[in-house]
């Protein structure tokens, strides 16, 4: 009898020991192998996660002009919290009413934040009506938050665009960067080649809360750090008129101003524009996407386009300051003429005729009278005495068919032809080749960016700078953090007695060729028109300028695509950017300076 109790409690006592030791050995689980993971689980059970976007720093003009600030909004945000799915669907009812967004709509836009929990932005720029009645329905909203966030804000609208760039969503930069999924980065412009300056540290909050997410208590903030300033090289008044004048075009195209002492850009506007506060705001009271972020991108006349450094185009005629700058370095014979009429035929098998612009033809030419009056005979002529090597040669010292390394992406190289590059092709170089290429015509290609730096290289008699739109970036308490410092990229050694000419024939362009238009009274510009021939409809329009010729502090190109006629179309609007930088009181009332009337024998080019 005592034996089979002896050996019940035998067996009482090892399940009692097994019972302890499967307990210790769960316990051991949860605390020591699971414990980190269940306590953050614990953790956000009864915390919420507020996060709030730094305000991104300011861009400026040279002068100090506000480009891009921020301006306070409310902000709608749901943090993830343990709801069940008969209160999630309650507060989506009533915070649907409240939005003024549909149920179908909010639920989407909660998704993000029930499949992976994290907090999303429901509504980017909610008006005080929504914010106070969110605050009104607080008790009934768990995980629903209003905050009042610093957002970007262009104050000029679509002033100078293309240069500072918008902002968006960039899901590349979460995985590389470890951005969060709701962050705003530079997509274009300086806000992307200085995002990581402009951006600041984000901050938030670490809320208490009970079991229907409401909050009891502040745990812990951190307030956000504002990215640093970023001055421009650009000028405000300058960028205005060139933008101005591009608008009463009509039409699309661009402006480029250099100074040509440093390479500050003074300003670059394409055309048509676009407001890029378009794109601050992903989510607003009237959908998924605003209107005005749809209409940019879905806008036939490409406003997104940056013209200035993406647009390439053949440059005609102003290419044909590089023609007689390697015609006078070589000693050729200014003096000597040649008979333009209207035509030159070239002797080939068959022959072929190249026109001049001007039909009736110029008559007798020299070097000087082609530049003024842009012979193309004349210049046909004298390609085929130089040859297509040393233009070639003299074009690339100055930069083109290269990028420039401005501080914007997507910049092109544009296209210097060459025997070179057709041998690589297999392909021949025929004569007709050059006669198009001293016209600057053919496979040529400009940027506006471009044919401006090649006015600065006349302007500097030889200097090419590296173009800058960065002045200096500071820190948020205004001390300076860097300087771009002028980065001179070659010297283009050519003989003062080119220089010499470039400057008194291109002001002759100005004074009495096919430049006349752009005419300031008191001011000696240099200039030279251009009119590319395109396959796909009317010719293109070019102007290049610099002055004063005596001591030159900017350099301008415009470029008016489908313009038909560099001296009508693009030499009026370079005159307005010179009058906005260098007669600025004569800005404001310009029937002060009356727009001269060109001659009719002079506005073919």
């Amino acid at each position: 009898m005592k034996s089979d109790i002896d050996a019940r409690l035998r067996v009482i006592l090892v399940l009692f020991v097994g019972l302890f030791g499967m307990l210790g050995a769960r316990l051991f689980y949860l605390q020591v192998i699971q414990g980190e993971r269940l306590r953050t689980i614990a953790e956000a059970n009864r915390t919420q996660i507020i996060y709030e976007r730094a305000p991104r720093g300011l861009i400026l003009d040279r002068n100090g002009a506000v480009l891009a600030d921020n301006r306070p909004t409310f902000v709608v945000i749901f943090t993830p919290i343990e709801l069940t799915h008969e209160i999630l669907n309650e507060v989506t009812i009533r915070l649907s009413k409240i939005l003024g967004l549909a149920d179908s709509e909010l639920k989407r836009r909660l998704q993000p934040a029930i499949r992976h929990s994290a907090m999303v932005r429901l509504m980017d720029r909610a008006s005080r009506h929504i914010a106070f009645a969110l605050a009104e329905q607080k008790p009934n909203l768990p995980g629903v938050s209003v905050v009042i966030e610093m957002q970007r804000r262009y104050p000029q609208n679509s002033l100078a665009a293309h240069v500072l760039g918008y902002l968006g969503k960039d899901s590349s930069k979460e995985k590389k960067e470890g951005y969060r999924p709701d962050a705003l980065v530079g997509i274009t412009g300086l806000e992307r080649n200085y995002d990581k300056v402009l951006r600041g540290e984000d901050g938030g909050m670490r809320l208490e809360v009970d079991a229907a997410g409401r909050s009891l208590k502040v745990l812990d903030s951190q307030a956000p750090s504002v990215g640093y300033e970023v001055r421009t090289t650009l000028d405000i008044n300058i960028q205005k008129a060139a933008e101005d004048a591009l608008r009463e075009s009509g039409k699309r195209g661009a402006v480029v101003a250099i100074d040509p002492n440093s390479g500050d850009i003074l300003a670059m506007a394409s055309s048509p524009p676009y407001d890029p506060n378009a794109f601050v705001y992903v989510r607003g009271e009237e959908g998924h996407e605003d209107l005005a972020t749809k209409s940019v991108l879905i806008d036939p006349m490409l406003p997104l386009y940056n013209r200035t450094v993406q647009g390439t185009y053949p440059p005609g005629s102003i290419f044909k300051i590089i023609d007689a700058a390697v015609a006078v370095e070589k000693n050729l014979d200014t003096h000597e003429t040649s008979f333009c009429p209207g035509y030159y035929v070239l002797d080939a098998k068959p022959p072929k005729k190249f026109l001049c612009w001007k039909k009736e033809g110029h008559g007798a030419m020299n070097l000087k009278d082609a530049l003024i009056n842009s012979c193309n005979v004349y210049f046909y002529r004298l390609g085929l005495k130089l040859g297509p090597d040393p233009i070639e040669t003299l074009a690339r010292e100055f930069g083109l068919g290269a990028k420039s390394g401005i501080e914007l992406h997507g910049e092109q190289a544009g296209l210097i032809p060459g025997r070179g590059m057709f041998k690589t092709d297999k392909r021949r170089w025929y004569d007709g080749d050059t006669l198009n290429m001293a016209i600057g015509q053919g496979t040529i290609l400009f940027t506006p960016l471009q044919a401006a730096q090649m006015a600065s290289v006349v302007a500097s008699r030889g200097k090419l700078f590296r173009p800058h739109l960065v002045k200096e970036i500071r820190y948020p308490t205004g001390e300076v953090f860097s300087r771009t410092k002028a980065e001179l990229v070659r010297g283009i050694h050519l003989s003062k007695a080119t220089w010499d000419f470039l400057d008194e024939a291109l002001a002759d362009v100005v004074e009495k060729g096919t430049g006349q238009i752009s005419k300031i009274p008191g001011i000696r510009i240099g200039g030279k028109t251009g009119t590319a021939q395109n396959p796909h409809g009317d010719d293109h329009a070019w102007f290049v300028a610099f002055a004063p010729v005596e001591n030159p502090s900017i350099a301008v190109s415009v470029m008016i695509e489908h313009g038909k006629k560099g001296s009508v179309a693009a030499a009026p609007i370079a005159r307005k950017v010179l009058l906005a930088a260098l007669a600025p009181s004569e800005v404001v009332a310009d029937e002060k300076i009356a727009v001269p009337i060109i001659p009719r024998e002079f506005s073919g080019d």
